[in-house]
């Protein structure tokens, strides 16, 4: 038996395992329903504006300057669009199904519930947009989608993310899996800022904020009910099916929202 047929037979694993799913989903439900519970959001862009660091000129020059490196500009490219997701989901199977560490797990998912908690609740009272949106630049995607609104922007949830992942994977620093998803945390940072998605401002706000975060659930746990153990292993296994499945399907979506919503227009109207 395989380390993945093991690991989908714990009920350990699977309750965490789906326990994230639900995290993830509900982090997007807040993104959708944002559009109505966050209209009274203050956009706060032409004062934020008025800070060094935060010129067309700034910007621009650190997105040409990035072009003109090509290897540079590909390491950047596909490392920031590993992602948001890419990220969660990569420090998921290495700590809960490659490790087995329930301890950073329940450390990790304590800290991505603050995340998106303290985040979500800084975007309802104000907002800011990003480089490339304020500025226009050409080739970039300026549209909502349901991993991610224009809004959320100061603090950048990408990089408190980012934060969370490094502080809890610490521990495996010394190791070969751990230095390589502790390294490539590490870049995205500096990719967000030279390819124009974010300032440097709210990328410092995310890591402090996933700083402060860490920091104080070091050594939390959570305490989940029994009568989710005495589940039968072969129901989780079917809820993570279930839940992966959304996640696949969200993705899909997500990449090109636009298609989507034409084509479930098109079969709502067909005759």
């Amino acid at each position: 038996m395989n380390l993945l047929q093991r690991r989908l037979q714990d009920p350990e694993v699977l309750v965490r395992l789906n326990a994230f799913f639900l995290s993830y989903f509900g982090w997007i439900a807040f993104g959708v329903l944002y559009g109505i519970i966050g209209r009274w959001s203050v956009d706060v862009t032409p004062e934020f504006l008025r800070l060094p660091l935060t010129s067309r000129d700034f910007v621009v020059g650190l997105v040409e300057f990035t072009k003109a490196i090509p290897p540079l500009y590909s390491l950047f490219t596909v490392v920031y669009y590993l992602g948001f997701s890419g990220s969660i989901a990569l420090i998921v199977v290495y700590l809960l199904i490659y490790k087995k560490d329930l301890k950073a797990s329940d450390e990790l998912f304590i800290r991505y519930l603050m995340a998106y908690a303290v985040a979500g609740s800084i975007y309802l009272i104000f907002h800011i947009y990003a480089p490339h949106i304020v500025y226009n630049l050409p080739g970039y995607n300026s549209s909502n989608t349901l991993l991610t609104r224009q809004e959320f922007v100061l603090p950048s949830l990408h990089n408190t993310i980012i934060t969370i992942n490094i502080a809890t994977l610490w521990r495996y620093r010394k190791e070969l899996g751990g230095k390589t998803l502790i390294l490539v945390n590490t870049l995205i940072p500096f990719a967000t800022v030279f390819l124009g998605h974010h300032w440097v401002y709210d990328v410092l706000a995310g890591i402090a904020l996933g700083a402060f975060i860490s920091k104080v659930t070091d050594g939390r746990t959570t305490r989940i009910p029994e009568t989710i153990y005495n589940l039968e292993v072969a129901s989780l296994r079917k809820v993570t099916v279930v839940n992966f499945l959304l996640a696949v399907i969200v993705l899909i979506v997500a990449a090109n929202p636009d298609r989507w919503l034409e084509i479930i227009n098109g079969l709502l109207t067909a005759p």
